[in-house]
């Protein structure tokens, strides 16, 4: 079900509109997936604020993020492991 939309100039990444698709909805969302584009801070602390399951894969080769990252960060162990 789509319930937000955004359309930006050809040089906005996916990840930078992303937070204010987020803050457009005003539903209870309980979990967001996207792709590994999505795997930056921006996005994932904007999920967080919002307290919405981050379903995004980590980029290839990402590096471990600080403490409050957890869930991202069980996501790069696991990659590693395949």
């Amino acid at each position: 079900e789509i319930i937000c939309a955004d359309l930006s100039l050809n040089n906005v990444t996916d990840s930078e509109a992303f937070p204010g698709l987020i803050r457009q909805t005003h539903r209870k969302i309980r979990a967001a997936s996207a792709d590994g584009a999505y795997d930056t801070r921006l996005c994932h602390d904007e999920l967080r604020r919002k307290k919405i399951s981050a379903l995004i894969p980590p980029r290839k080769g990402a590096g471990y993020w600080p403490g409050e990252y957890a869930d991202r960060n069980r996501a790069v162990a696991n990659q590693r492991l395949t």
